[in-house]
Parts: C-alpha cells; sequence; structure tokens
C-alpha cells in the first residue's frame, strides 16, 4: 500500500474514532461546559479535513504513477526476455567454419612413434597454442587433453590421452612431460577459455607438470578477452537506456537483442560468442574439436583488433 493509501486509511479510522467520542461526550453532557463541546466539533472538523487532503494526495499520487508509467513504457518493452534474447535461431545458423584449415592428431600410448615424434616437432615450432581441458567423469583420474597449434598456414589438433595406471612408466610419459615443458615456456602463448591454472591444476598430481610451471605460462583467458572486444564493437543502441553513458558495460536496463547479457559479471559461452560474432552455429564436429576451432577463430579477431567493418567484410566473404 502507498503513503497516501495509508494517511487514508489513518484519516478514516481518526474520524471514526472522534464521532464515537463526540456521541459519548453528547450523551454525557450534563456538566461540561459549552467550551468542551465546541473543542470536540473543532475536533470533528479537523478529521474531515484530514480525509479531504488523504483523498485529494491519493488522486494525485495515481495521476502521477499513471503518467510516469506511460513515459517508461516504450523502454520497458523494449528490454527483451530471455527467450528473445537469442534472436538467432541456432538452426538457420551455418557451421562453424575454422579460421584457418586443420590436421587431426590422436596422441595415446600406443599410437605409432614417428607421429609422436612429429608431434614434438611441430609443438617446438608453434608460438600459439588453444588449449581446451575434457573431464570425463567416470574417468577423472585420466588427462584428456584438446590442443590446438596454431601455425601461419594451418593449424594442428592434438586430442591427447594420458592414463596413470597405465602410462606412468612407460616411454609416453616422458613424452608427455616433454610436450608439457614445452607449450608452459614464457615464450609460448597458450589460449584458453577461462583461467589455464584452474584448466589444468587437477593433474598436477600425475607427474607430468607442476603449479609453478602453469604459473610462469604465458596464458591467455579469451573468454575475458572477447567481453570487451565484443562490447567495444557491439555498442548499445541509440534508444537503449545504456547508450553512450554505459557503452561498454552489460546493465539490467539494456534493450539491445545484439547485446544478451544484461549484468557485467556474467560472461559469454563458447556457442553464443559464436552465434552473435559470426552468425555460426558451435557445430559437433567429430571428437568435440569445435570448442578449440571456436577459441581460436574469436581470438583471431581479437588479436587482429577487428572493427565492426572489418567483421562486415569477412562475413560476405563466407557467404
Amino acid at each position: 500500500m502507498n503513503q497516501c493509501g495509508c494517511l487514508y486509511l489513518l484519516s478514516l479510522l481518526y474520524l471514526f474514532n472522534q464521532i464515537i467520542g463526540f456521541n459519548a461526550t453528547e450523551n454525557n453532557y450534563q456538566g461540561n461546559s459549552v467550551l468542551q463541546l465546541k473543542a470536540d466539533i473543532r475536533t470533528l472538523y479537523g478529521s474531515l479535513i484530514c480525509i479531504l487532503f488523504g483523498i485529494v494526495s491519493m488522486v494525485f499520487f495515481a495521476y502521477y504513477r499513471q503518467n510516469h508509467k506511460n513515459k517508461l513504457t516504450p523502454v520497458l518493452n523494449q528490454i527483451p526476455s530471455v527467450e528473445k534474447q537469442m534472436i538467432r535461431n541456432l538452426n538457420d545458423l551455418s557451421s562453424l567454419k575454422p579460421i584457418k584449415p586443420f590436421a587431426l592428431y590422436f596422441i595415446h600410448r600406443t599410437q605409432v612413434q614417428f607421429i609422436l615424434d612429429d608431434f614434438l616437432i611441430q609443438t617446438e615450432k608453434t608460438k600459439l597454442f588453444t588449449l581446451i581441458s575434457k573431464r570425463i567423469p567416470h574417468r577423472s583420474k585420466c588427462l584428456f587433453l584438446h590442443i590446438e597449434l596454431v601455425q601461419d598456414l594451418h593449424t594442428i589438433i592434438a586430442l591427447i590421452e594420458y592414463h596413470p595406471e597405465k602410462d606412468r612408466n612407460s616411454d609416453y610419459f616422458w613424452i608427455i612431460r616433454n610436450f608439457f615443458a614445452i607449450i608452459f615456456d614464457p615464450s609460448k602463448t597458450i589460449q584458453t577459455w577461462g583461467n589455464l591454472f584452474y584448466e589444468m591444476k587437477d593433474y598436477t598430481l600425475d607427474g607430468l607438470f607442476r603449479c609453478s610451471d602453469i604459473a610462469q605460462a604465458q596464458s591467455v583467458d579469451i573468454q575475458k578477452q572477447f567481453k570487451l572486444w565484443y562490447n567495444s564493437i557491439f555498442r548499445h543502441n541509440v534508444q537503449c537506456h545504456h547508450y553512450l553513458k554505459y557503452d561498454e558495460i552489460d546493465g539490467s536496463l539494456c534493450s539491445c537483442a545484439h547485446r544478451p547479457y544484461k549484468s557485467s559479471s556474467c560472461q559469454w559461452s563458447i556457442s553464443k560468442a559464436m552465434a552473435y560474432t559470426f552468425d555460426e552455429r558451435f557445430d559437433s564436429y567429430p571428437y568435440q574439436i569445435h570448442h578449440c576451432l571456436a577459441i581460436t577463430k574469436l581470438a583471431h579477431v581479437i588479436n587482429e583488433k577487428w572493427t565492426f567493418e572489418d567483421l562486415k567484410a569477412f562475413k560476405k566473404t563466407q557467404l
């Protein structure tokens, strides 16, 4: 109940109390003075004035609220619901197109030696990597890693498996340990969707690397960088409440369909990042290698500092 309604209710209760008191005074009026009766009448009139003030206040407040609501309605109607925010129907989007051609390597204990040797050679030559840690609940002690070796003309996606019970005392252990020593060197750069340390810290018990090795690595959280880049490229619409004032910030009053997150604390999912940036579906490539392909593609536009015009021109070439 609003304040005017409360005032009106209190005035009625006060008037009712005064009427009862006045009737009691009139019935018992024998020895009281005329002055006392006049005082009671004045009190009754005062109560009537309070009620009149409450009614006028309620009418004024109702008019103001309705008028203010009408002004806000166009803005409120522009704020999309969760269902309307995802304006792109994923089934209508094209499949994910890698930024570069890629080759696929399977790295495991039973793989032939020349492939493992070539993998280490390619790792030494590569300066930029995209890493995804894949956890399988019922095999939590095993390491399943997808890593993309981003080279100039093409990329190599390696699917690495390591089983502590089977591989700890084999030559394969030293191959994988050497691999981590290479990629965690500060001269290399590792791209992740999230924090590298939290991606890899659970595997330090296997003896393949240490927490200090992860800490010294040159890692880039593409998830955080993407949000900054996207908001700087896709600014708020003119009619949006956050236009100009909060151009690079996500807020609850944002009405822009192209800005699906309405809180500054929200982080983009890879699938939405691909849909809203490239109009591409986060497709299921074999062995889920699309995670690496998507991160590498998003990282490319960030590293190259693409503008809105650059992105628009690129998408035209993909038609």
